[in-house]
């Protein structure tokens, strides 16, 4: 019960202060005149529990140790300003949560018992055991802000009071700190940086090593947008007190960030993550700064980390996304925005998204996702040009490298010989794509078309009778009715050419042509035209006869011509329906060259 008694004696006695100041606010010059003190601020509760326990101590040492300086703080400081929670008070809480009294609290278990006694400050501290005596370090910490702690100089002596009283004179000196440090708070929360400053100057005055009056100068710096320099110094200062105050990290970050001095930034920034791995606010804070303040490279594999550990969190992803693009990291980029296509619904309504996405995809030779994921955009997108644009460069792009790709993964693929056949054409290489066509129908001889192909390529080749090789293969696996409208169409062609050279070999391949068309599909156009150039090879072959001085030859020629006649007179007789005045005026030639055949014969073959 002493310990209930304690804690109730201690609120009477605060609420019975309060009465007193209230009338004291009313009328302070009257106060001043009656010679009254009146606290500037409301007096402060501070909490020591027993100390933890470090390398050669025991728990019953980590009690006492807080008891001594526990009592040696109370007589030091003004209890008029400062309540120091008893041990009895901290032991019967204690026992009341079912823990041992000299049970030391961990963070949890201190700001439980600091919200019940409802202190401002309480102490962190831990006591090892060595041969010179006992070590008493730890921090002054500040209830409502744990990132607000003064850290305090070791106390080492041969015995454990000594060493008590040295840690207590620590913390009432540390405290000089706080009422200017509270007056610099005040003033900001006024607007007044200025006045701020003068606090915090105040408090560190007071007390040199202050950090927690270093940091409030840092805000006060910040909010009166004093030179980033400035701020940079005053946060260096307070690290060189406490190299993990995160006000002072994220101060200094932010001002070497201005100053545009990357590198160090980003040293600060990830030593600011650091102080509180398990806060993921903060993670995200210090993600968002390294990416945009050019620290991308810096970022990746921080966020990567995240990501991974949190793969919940899709603000991770989109930072990595961000960061693995700014640095051209293109693995990273794609497998971050892949994730973001699936499951940010902000993604995929970004057209931006979209053309980072297929550039990354571009540039990580992935061609075919590049032109699928602008494929996309085009349709989410109709009114974009920027999504257009690159999806006309890319698919024009990869037109050039998509067949020589496929050719390379398959070889042997009769599709994509035949695809490249038609290219090579396109691009005047008759003879590399008749060698790619062959092979195409030699893999797939199913292939439609494909022999008309072979025979296409090497007419362009000049090489109409190994055409018509191709035409006899093609009667086996082509509609019949296409392959004799392509030999009389080629057929055609050949004997308006023979009638430009008046040469009777050219007449001859034309009329080979023709032959096959009618002997496939006969129709009275194709025995007309046989017929046709069958008479040009007659009256070339006989002309040619007449002309040579080789009576071999000329024995030769006149027999071609002469053999000639009759398919002619043959062709001819079939198409004067249709054709009639070509056919008759070509009849009549007929019978006037007839007569000169047999006298050819006789001249250049007689023995």
């Amino acid at each position: 019960m002493i310990g209930h008694w304690r804690s109730a004696s201690r609120w009477t006695v605060d609420a019975c202060w309060l009465c007193l100041l209230l009338p004291t606010l009313a009328a302070p010059v009257a106060a001043q005149r009656k010679g009254k003190d009146v606290p500037e601020f409301t007096r402060q509760g501070l909490l020591i529990a027993n100390f933890a326990a470090g390398r050669g101590a025991t728990v019953k040492l980590g009690s006492q140790a807080a008891n001594a300086v526990r009592s040696r703080v109370a007589k030091l400081v003004n209890k008029r300003e400062l309540d120091v929670v008893s041990g009895g008070d901290i032991a019967y809480k204690l026992e009341l949560a079912g823990y041992s009294p000299d049970s030391t609290p961990d963070i949890p278990e201190m700001r439980s018992l600091g919200r019940y006694f409802r202190v401002d400050e309480y102490l962190w501290t831990s006591v090892s055991n060595g041969e010179g005596g006992p070590t008493i370090s730890g921090d002054l910490v500040l209830y409502r802000d744990d990132r607000l702690r003064q850290p305090l100089p070791p106390a080492k002596a041969p015995k454990l009071d000594s060493a008590a009283a040295l840690y207590a004179q620590a913390v009432a000196a540390a405290r000089a700190q706080l009422a200017p440090e509270r007056r610099c708070e005040n003033a900001l929360r006024d607007g007044s940086a200025s006045r701020a400053i003068a606090a915090a100057r105040e408090g560190i005055a007071a007390y040199p090593r202050a950090a927690i009056a270093r940091t409030c100068l840092v805000w006060a710096l910040q909010r009166g947008g004093h030179p980033p320099g400035e701020v940079l110094e005053a946060a260096r200062e307070l690290l060189d007190i406490d190299g993990r105050n995160p006000y002072a990290l994220e101060g200094a970050a932010i001002s070497l960030d201005s100053l545009r001095q990357r590198d160090e930034a980003a040293n600060y920034w990830l030593r600011l993550a650091a102080t509180d791995t398990a806060n993921i606010e903060l993670a995200s804070k210090v993600g968002y700064a390294l990416v945009d303040g050019g620290n991308a490279r810096r970022a990746e594999p921080f966020l990567q980390a995240l990501a991974n550990a949190h793969p919940e969190e899709l603000r991770f992803t989109q930072l990595l996304w961000r960061a693995a693009y700014d640095v051209k990291d293109w693995q990273q980029a794609t497998a971050a925005g892949e994730m973001l296509l699936e499951r940010d619904t902000l993604a995929r309504a970004d057209s931006v998204f979209h053309l980072r996405l297929a550039t990354a995809y571009h540039s990580s030779d992935r061609p075919f996702n590049a032109v699928e994921t602008l494929a996309r955009g085009v349709r989410l997108f109709p009114k974009d040009a920027r999504i257009y644009a690159l999806y006309t460069q890319y698919v024009k792009a990869e037109a050039d490298t998509v067949l020589p790709r496929g050719l390379a993964m398959f070889p042997r693929s009769a599709e994509l010989l035949a695809l490249n056949a038609k290219e090579l054409r396109l691009r005047g290489k008759i003879a590399e794509s008749l060698d790619a066509t062959k092979l195409a129908v030699s893999l797939d001889s199913s292939m439609n078309q494909g022999q008309l192909m072979v025979a296409q390529l090497e007419i362009d080749l000049g090489r109409p009778d190994s055409a018509l090789i191709a035409l006899h293969r093609a009667v086996a696996t082509e509609d019949s009715t296409l392959v004799a409208q392509f030999a009389l169409a080629k057929g055609n062609a050949l004997y308006r050419a023979a009638n430009g050279t008046k040469a009777s070999a050219d007449f001859g391949a034309a009329l080979r042509m023709l032959a096959f068309a009618d002997s496939v599909r006969s129709s009275e156009q194709s025995r007309f035209l046989t017929g046709a150039a069958a008479l040009g090879v007659a009256q070339a072959a006989l002309t040619e006869a007449a002309k040579t001085g080789d009576k071999p030859e000329s024995c030769r020629l006149a027999r071609v011509g002469s053999d000639a006649l009759p398919l002619a007179r043959t062709g001819l007789q079939a198409g004067e329906a249709s054709f009639g005045d070509a056919a008759k005026q070509s009849l009549a030639y007929l019978d006037q060259l007839e007569p000169f055949a047999q006298q050819q014969l006789k001249a250049v073959c007689s023995n």
